[in-house]
């Protein structure tokens, strides 16, 4: 009589095991990466938004504004020295009201209670307008 053997051996499981932790390997620290850029995407957004409601400000008052509330945008967990969400916290600082109207906004990454951001550990986005508008990162 013939023996039928139906399953799989034990050399082919752990194949298929191994298989999946390089994959696993490599697919996992990617994730990571792609969760971080959608997380800078949101800071960038705020930060587009803020600067646009600057403008706004500046057009209407001649000057800009170190207060939030004062812009017209909102955002939960606003109030008039900072805006937080769950990633970032936005802060505007050195607004000058003589001279050359200027401001500087900084995004900081909050890394407190997230396994995504302990991996990149805490890291800041500045903008300063206008005398040198660009985005500078700092970690």
């Amino acid at each position: 009589m013939k023996n039928i053997r139906k399953g799989f051996t034990l050399i082919e499981l752990l194949v298929v095991v191994l298989i999946i932790g390089i994959l696993a390997s490599i697919a996992i620290p990617q994730y990571f990466k792609v969760v971080e850029k959608a997380r800078v995407a949101e800071a960038m957004s705020i930060i587009s938004s803020v600067k646009s409601a600057q403008e706004r400000f500046l057009a209407r008052g001649g000057t800009y504004t170190n207060d939030f509330t004062k812009l017209d945008i909102s955002y939960p967990g606003m109030s008039a020295t900072k805006i937080e969400t769950k990633f970032f916290k936005a802060e505007l600082s050195d607004v000058a009201s003589t001279g050359d109207p200027t401001y500087k906004l900084t995004a900081t990454r909050i890394t407190t209670g997230s396994s995504v951001a302990g991996r990149f550990g805490a890291y800041s986005i500045s903008v300063t307008v206008p005398s040198s508008p660009r985005v500078t990162v700092a970690g």
